[in-house]
């Protein structure tokens, strides 16, 4: 599968990057923008552990980023897509998931868990992770 859609501008990633850093930094006063944000992700799936599925193709990469943080999602894993759908950086990679939330907030009905990442053959990629599953 060639993964051909969903990926962010790296330039307009690193930028939504540094001012989410910034203003973190101006109106709370905490300069580490990724342990916030992790936070952030944790109470979110701590209310609904099933919204996952929010962040579709970038869940392997925030789920990756979250089990090294000490926060324990579980071990299940897609590598291809973690790897596609992830940042040069942790905090891009915090951005970009929650970017896609956003959009897919605004498209998409919610637990939508098939997406097309494939533009050129169609083909569904469908976000199924048994361990956030089993937490529901």
């Amino acid at each position: 599968m060639a993964f051909t859609e969903y990926l962010f501008d790296k330039e307009l990633i690193e930028e939504a990057t540094q001012e989410r850093a910034a203003s973190l930094k101006a109106n709370k006063g905490f300069s580490d923008f990724p342990g916030f944000a992790l936070g952030v992700f944790e109470r979110r799936l701590a209310k609904d552990p099933l919204r996952y599925r929010d962040y579709g193709p970038y869940w392997p990469a925030l789920k990756d980023a979250l089990n090294q943080s000490g926060r324990y999602y579980g071990a299940s894993d897609d590598p291809l897509v973690r790897e596609t759908y992830r940042g040069d950086t942790l905090a891009q990679t915090l951005v970009m998931a929650d970017e896609f939330r956003t959009m897919y907030l605004a498209t998409q009905a919610v637990g939508t868990n098939q997406l097309i990442l494939d533009g050129e053959s169609g083909e569904a990629w469908e976000l199924f992770d048994p361990d956030m599953e089993s937490r529901a």
